[in-house]
């Protein structure tokens, strides 16, 4: 168990980390790991330390060297040219004085193997949509997988065990950081198994921490 770093010289300069699990390990790296290779980040850093989404995150950032990151599950098909297609889109906001964003995103379609124990019961599509700050306090519709600014990046709070990206997303709007939608882009989520989106695990407690930190009384 540890956390592994892999840099190139010549690639773009984002790194993507990845919270590795155990029982997936088989599908990352005959899938998932060439796709990211192929869109040629300079840094890739796979942490498989049993430790919750958010700290595992977290503690790579700390190691990163990028000026960006892109956070990607460890069952994820990253098509040619995501980062690099986010990674421009980004770099044409560097000097806005108007706007201050932060991150890239785009929709996806998720995959389920089981749907008779997962609660979307089958295939679906979320597509993205543009950014709107009122509907993300409502419930979230950005995927963790988006490409971020470092230096505007803030930690994922420790102690949630779900929704911890929609807490990221608060956390920045809070900050004045928006997003730009990438609407041509997709990547597809293939749910191997129940995961963070299982029934079991406690969803609702997590929406009324969250509600609270943020003071949204819903």
């Amino acid at each position: 168990m540890a956390i592994n770093v892999d840099r190139v010289d010549d690639g773009l300069p984002i790194t993507v980390i990845v919270p590795l699990s155990k029982k997936r390990e088989q599908f990352f790296y005959n899938i998932t790991l060439p796709l990211i290779e192929a869109n040629n980040p300079a840094e890739i850093i796979i942490n498989d330390n049993p430790q919750m989404q958010g700290k595992k995150r977290n503690d790579c950032v700390k190691k990163s060297t990028q000026p960006y990151v892109f956070f990607c599950d460890d069952d994820i098909i990253l098509p040619a040219n995501t980062l690099e297609d986010m990674y421009n889109e980004l770099e044409k906001h560097k000097f806005r004085s108007d706007a201050k964003i932060g991150y890239a995103y785009c929709g996806y379609k998720g995959i389920v193997l089981h749907p008779a124990t997962h609660p979307m019961k089958g295939n679906f599509e979320i597509p993205s949509r543009p950014f709107d700050a009122t509907a993300l306090k409502r419930a979230n519709y950005i995927s963790p997988m988006s490409l971020f600014v470092k230096d505007m990046l803030v930690d994922f709070d420790e102690t949630l065990t779900r929704l911890e990206d929609w807490d990221l997303y608060l956390m920045l709007l809070h900050n004045g950081v928006m997003g730009i939608e990438m609407k041509n882009n997709m990547f597809y989520a293939f749910y191997l198994d129940e995961g963070t989106t299982s029934n079991n695990n406690d969803e609702q407690s997590q929406v009324i921490k969250i509600i609270k930190k943020h003071n949204m009384g819903m």
